[in-house]
């Protein structure tokens, strides 16, 4: 009788990329959240670098915040991580430098005593 189809086309569907569970919206621009991240490794690096510092401490420290940065852009909310993994780091950091110091310093003794 009554040959209409009253049924319209299901559109198609794509998910958002911003409900995805996987993703960050901050990560929906790398450049810009790279920056961002780059511009708090550098102030976490300044805050931690005015104390009273040799050289090879302070190598240490860039180490550190690069080793955090490296780290933390690798989770889902790298900008909440950095603080915390450049803390670890920078603790690690301190501590290897004073082995390297007294190491140097037992070495110096030893090599004056002529062994």
């Amino acid at each position: 009788m009554n040959n209409i189809d009253w049924r319209e086309p299901v559109p198609e569907i794509h998910p958002s990329p911003w409900l995805d569970s996987g993703r960050d919206p901050a990560r929906a621009h790398p450049a810009r959240s790279m920056r961002l991240l780059e511009k708090l490794k550098e102030q976490l690096f300044r805050e931690k670098a005015r104390a009273e510092l040799d050289s090879d401490q302070l190598a240490s420290l860039r180490r550190a915040a690069e080793e955090a940065a490296a780290l933390a852009w690798g989770t889902a909310y790298p900008l909440l991580m950095l603080p915390e993994l450049f803390a670890e780091k920078a603790a690690e950091a301190f501590v290897q430098s004073e082995r390297q110091r007294e190491i140097r310093r037992r070495s110096r003794a030893l090599v004056a005593f002529g062994v």
